[in-house]
């Protein structure tokens, strides 16, 4: 397996953890209702040290997901409840080199990059700026730089196809 599949497939494993704990807690809760902690307190999941978690990146990096307006509250919902599963796909589909894969994962880099897009400029532009653009960087810069790796690893028509294969031996 090639060290770019393998970061990919680390990073679909990643991805899956936030969309099940993170992204969840936006997608469920409630639209323009303040996310806070006696309003999770009795939830069942994600577990209660997540929200602390989640709760630290809202206040000191990206309040926005605080307030969860609907179309934050739209944009997280696709993480659960799309890619969660798509993750999981994916990550068999590469490690067992299925080239049906390709198109999928080009079509959902192209959802993540514009779907980030518009937490980018709300961090940089919005009502609710980030308090901290350099975490906020950190935090969301890769969500910006993956889409970009797949389609770069996805471009071939043939994404596994070994080299192997092109020579012919005598």
């Amino acid at each position: 397996m090639r060290s770019i599949d393998k970061i990919i497939i680390g990073t679909f494993i990643t991805f899956f953890i936030f969309a099940i704990t993170i992204d969840y807690i936006n997608s469920v809760a409630s639209v323009h209702e303040e996310i806070r902690d006696e309003n999770t307190s009795k939830w069942l999941w994600p577990p209660q040290f997540v929200f602390k978690l989640f709760y630290w990146w809202c206040e000191n990096v990206d309040t926005i997901l605080l307030h969860n307006d609907f179309l934050v509250k739209y944009l997280t919902c696709l993480s659960p409840f799309l890619f969660a599963p798509f993750y999981l796909i994916a990550i068999y589909a590469i490690y067992h080199k299925r080239q049906w894969i390709r198109i999928p994962i080009i079509l959902f880099s192209l959802i993540l990059f514009f779907d980030l897009n518009y937490f980018f400029y709300q961090a940089l532009f919005g009502k609710e700026k980030t308090k901290n653009l350099l975490l906020f960087t950190l935090g969301y810069g890769y969500y910006q730089l993956f889409p970009l790796i797949l389609i770069y690893r996805f471009s071939s028509k043939k994404p596994f196809k070994d080299t192997f294969d092109r020579i012919k031996i005598n």
